[in-house]
């Protein structure tokens, strides 16, 4: 099999990994982005406390090599993140900030990027 088809392929794979989904592009424009890291992965953290959630998706490294594997097997294998490891990260994210907080489950808004919807617990200190 000739090399440069592949390699055309692969590039394309890595610039659409690359660019921003549309979901956080419009929903979470102005949402600053924070890195992540929890049980040897690395995620990359789109949260707006003010709506009580938050998108969360892997760094464009494992983005970009479950994309390749997913189409060099044709869907058969990936090594995406689980649900229950997304949902884990989010509460071990929002632990991490100091804030008690309960998450819904996670909603698949475009592989690979989940939003999840969280409610903290408000404390308020007395000041004099």
């Amino acid at each position: 099999m000739p090399l440069r088809p592949i390699l055309g392929t692969a590039s394309l794979l890595m610039l659409t990994a690359c660019s921003a989904p549309q979901h956080i592009g419009d929903d979470y424009r102005d949402t600053p982005r924070t890195n992540f890291a929890f049980e040897s992965n690395a995620y990359r953290i789109f949260d707006k406390p003010n709506a009580g959630k938050l998108v969360i998706t892997p760094s464009v490294a494992n983005a970009m090599s479950d994309s390749l594997i997913r189409n060099v097997t044709f869907g058969a294998y990936g090594n995406a993140a689980p649900q229950s490891s997304i949902e884990a990260a989010v509460a071990a994210y929002l632990a991490s900030n100091g804030r008690e907080c309960t998450t819904g489950s996670a909603t698949l808004v475009r592989k690979p990027q989940w939003e999840v919807a969280y409610t903290c617990e408000i404390k308020y200190t007395a000041t004099e």
